[in-house]
């Protein structure tokens, strides 16, 4: 650790006694960010505070720092007379080790806690495969008559069946309660128990909605191969959510099984969510035989679906060459696009065979993405064809491309083609001409590349200071730090990217200064930054950027994690 740091360290750490409620609260958060196991003594004094939400910051902090050793004083505010403690303690239980710390646990679900107490705690260890879990969950059973209670000791032994439990479980398979009747017979089904089976499959006719979700969520804790029957009663199930929790069961059917499921399944669907988890799952399948299904999606007018199309395809490999090349002369140019991406994805001899002619397509996108395909598969026998378009290519778009494309070779010899580039008329061109420099070329281009951080285009000007920097010369960073304070929002936004794309500690001071700019496109680029960077120096300035709400809560938090993974790399 530099000086600097353990000096922000110990203004951190001091912050926690300041007088000024704000200053301490920020404080706390911080150490939690931070999440260094050590400074848990410092927040468990804390605990004692009568400032409630103080109280209630420092257990965020702690479940963030996951520490066993905090968890005894956590367990303690389950008992709080103030609802909102109680609570806040039950919502970062989960949040710690439990297998470091199981017999505090055990011994804070004891008979003298409140059932909804217990119940919250047995949510915690449910997925811990422990004797001492096991154990508990039977003395338990013999304790209580609370219905919550008995269906979560039950789910533990669906989700770890054990013969040595048997005799308890038909004992509670003839409960009166029908929850824990249905779960108990789902566990001895488990074990093999066929009667048991009988007994909750009577429960897939329900005509009530959610007694038929309460018996997919018992089965979808341990399915298996037995289920398969039950599952495909699930797919056609009246109710969307429960069709979509049944994906949850497809692992249980075989490749070949899953694919009669999965088709029949997707051409009578109709609810978009349930499309959605539907193709997310065959994408993942990765199976040439559902190549028609999205095929299909190429031609979609929703981005999102063209997405999913281009990622299912790509991911089923040289299986499909075949009948993609089938389809070409069928296709319409929109597709054609798509299916180039695809190729570039896949990759080998053939692809790149498919993919050439296309860059002398008279289309413009056509050859647009037949450059990008062929970058994609690093396609050596390309680079002459490129060169060659790039000498006589009048489209700047597809200029602009070429130029990108020939980076991606990261060949040394082409860095003449790159400087020529450097004063062209179109700024697409030039900024792409810079970042081609700096991928192929370790020379000191200083002296070319200075006046063009003075270019009237902001991307110009941000990719000329990235390649300064790149080259050693890291006076660039004296140069970017005035452009943050010149009258331009877009030349302020764009040197403020060019730090945190740089990413050194020397940039934080002028960065944590344009956090006051009015413009929202300088003030976004300089959080982003900051996140980049990963400073300390940064971390309170950004926490009290947050309560200024000038950004979404999703996207503060987002960045905040974004910093703190830098701040640990």
């Amino acid at each position: 650790m530099t000086s600097t740091e353990s000096k922000m360290f110990s203004l951190i750490t001091s912050g926690l006694t300041s007088r000024d409620r704000e200053e301490r609260i920020l404080a706390i958060r911080a150490l939690g960010i931070l999440s260094i196991p050590e400074h848990v003594d410092l927040l468990t004094d804390l605990l004692g505070s009568n400032d409630e939400v103080v109280v209630l910051e420092t257990l965020d902090s702690l479940g963030a720092i996951r520490n066993p050793k905090a968890l005894k004083y956590v367990l303690e505010f389950l008992h709080s007379e103030n609802h909102s403690l109680a609570e806040k303690a039950l919502d970062i239980l989960g949040k710690f080790p439990m297998e470091k710390a199981l017999d505090v646990v055990l011994r804070a679900a004891g008979p003298e806690q409140p059932s909804h107490i217990r119940n919250r705690i047995l949510t915690c260890i449910r997925d811990v495969r422990d004797p001492r879990v096991s154990a508990f969950m039977v003395e338990l059973v013999g304790q209580t008559k609370e219905t919550a209670l008995l269906t979560e000791a039950i789910r533990y032994f669906i989700r770890f069946p054990s013969h040595d439990r048997t005799t308890i479980l038909r004992m509670l398979s003839s409960n009166s309660q029908w929850e824990i009747a249905l779960m108990a017979n789902v566990a001895l089904s488990r074990l093999g128990d066929e009667g048991a089976r009988a007994q909750w499959k009577r429960f897939l006719k329900s005509p009530a909605q959610p007694i038929r979700m309460f018996l997919l969520e018992a089965l979808n804790l341990n399915p298996l191969p037995n289920d398969l029957a039950a599952y495909e009663s699930f797919f056609q199930d009246s109710h969307p959510q429960i069709r979509g929790g049944a994906l949850n069961g497809l692992g249980i059917f075989s490749a070949d099984e899953r694919v009669r499921v999965l088709r029949d399944w997707m051409a009578r669907e109709r609810d978009e969510w349930v499309r959605s988890e539907l193709f997310r799952f065959v994408r993942n399948e990765k199976n040439p035989a559902f190549f028609a299904e999205f095929f299909g999606l190429l031609g979609s007018t929703s981005e999102a679906q063209k997405k999913i199309g281009i990622s299912a395809l790509s991911a089923m490999g040289e299986a499909i060459l075949g009948r993609l090349f089938n389809e070409f002369p069928k296709m319409g140019q929109v597709v054609k696009e798509k299916i180039i991406t695809v190729l570039g994805n896949i990759g080998g001899e053939k692809a790149i065979k498919a993919v050439f002619p296309f860059l002398d397509s008279p289309e413009r996108w056509l050859r647009i993405n037949a450059i990008d395909a062929v970058a994609c598969m690093k396609a050596e026998s390309a680079v002459p064809k490129l060169i060659s378009m790039l000498e006589r290519e009048e489209d700047i778009w597809v200029k602009a491309t070429l130029l990108t494309g020939l980076s991606e070779f990261g060949n040394p010899s082409h860095e003449t083609i790159f400087l020529s580039h450097l004063n062209a008329k179109d700024a697409r061109v030039r900024a792409n001409a810079i970042q081609g420099l700096w991928k192929v070329s370790s020379g000191n281009h200083r002296q070319i590349l200075r006046p063009l951080l003075n270019d009237p285009n902001d991307r110009v000007r941000v990719n000329a200071a990235i390649a300064i920097w790149k080259t050693g010369n890291s006076d660039v960073l004296d140069d970017l730090i005035k452009m943050t304070c010149e009258g331009t929002k877009w030349v302020r936004s764009s040197a403020a990217f060019a730090l945190g794309e740089i990413g050194d500690k020397e940039a934080t001071p002028a960065l944590l200064e344009l956090l006051k700019d009015s413009e929202e496109v300088v003030y976004r680029n300089a959080l982003e930054a900051s996140a980049k960077i990963g400073d300390l120096r940064a971390l309170i300035p950004l926490l009290r950027e947050r309560e200024q709400k000038r950004v979404s809560a999703e996207f503060f938090d987002h960045l905040i994690g974004k910093f703190a993974k830098n701040l640990h790399r």
